[in-house]
């Protein structure tokens, strides 16, 4: 991949979770341009989220 994409994340409407937002919306926008093998360890940072999102 030679062409830069820039990624603009939408802005939660509770700033305290503006950090927590962010990150997922920067890993998702990650494991959607990555590899398989890089999606592979994109996922494995997300199931960190899961017990918070669940």
């Amino acid at each position: 991949m030679n062409k830069k994409i820039t990624i603009q994340p939408q802005a939660p409407l509770v700033p305290k979770k503006d950090a927590f937002v962010l990150e997922l919306q920067r890993l998702l926008a990650c494991y959607q341009l990555a590899d398989q093998r890089d999606r592979e360890i994109v996922w494995s940072v997300l199931n960190k989220y899961v017990p918070h999102i669940i």
